[in-house]
């Protein structure tokens, strides 16, 4: 019996989706573990997954604004001005009106903030 014209190609295909969708679930499931483990460890240390982002993301990119950081760390607005009002109380970060544009605050990581995150990270390391 001869294959119809794109029957191969379907089946490949629908072999090929059910692959990448086996392939996303396991890479979501391996993203929650790890998240519920590295929050385990920061909540210990009495931070959120957060704060943690937060001071990453500013070790790599420093001065970002409040929109460039929540687009950088995937956190609504609401959430990131609670972290980043927490970082600030601490002396972990500290804001700075923009030299070019007054209306534009930027975000800073102090040095006790990049002492504090070489520990949480040498902690989360550690497993």
């Amino acid at each position: 019996m001869r294959t119809p014209p794109g029957t191969v190609s379907r089946r490949r295909t629908d072999v090929e989706s059910a692959m990448a969708a086996a392939v996303l679930r396991e890479s979501v499931l391996g993203a929650r573990r790890s998240s519920r483990r590295a929050g385990d460890v920061l909540r210990a240390e009495g931070f959120t997954l957060d704060e943690w982002l937060v001071l990453g993301t500013l070790e790599d990119a420093d001065g970002l604004t409040m929109s460039e950081l929540r687009e950088a760390t995937v956190t609504d607005k609401a959430t990131l001005g609670r972290r980043v009002d927490s970082l600030v109380t601490r002396a972990l970060v500290y804001r700075e009106v923009d030299g070019l544009d007054r209306r534009v605050i930027r975000v800073f990581l102090s040095a006790r903030g990049r002492d504090v995150l070489s520990r949480l990270t040498t902690l989360l390391a550690q497993d």
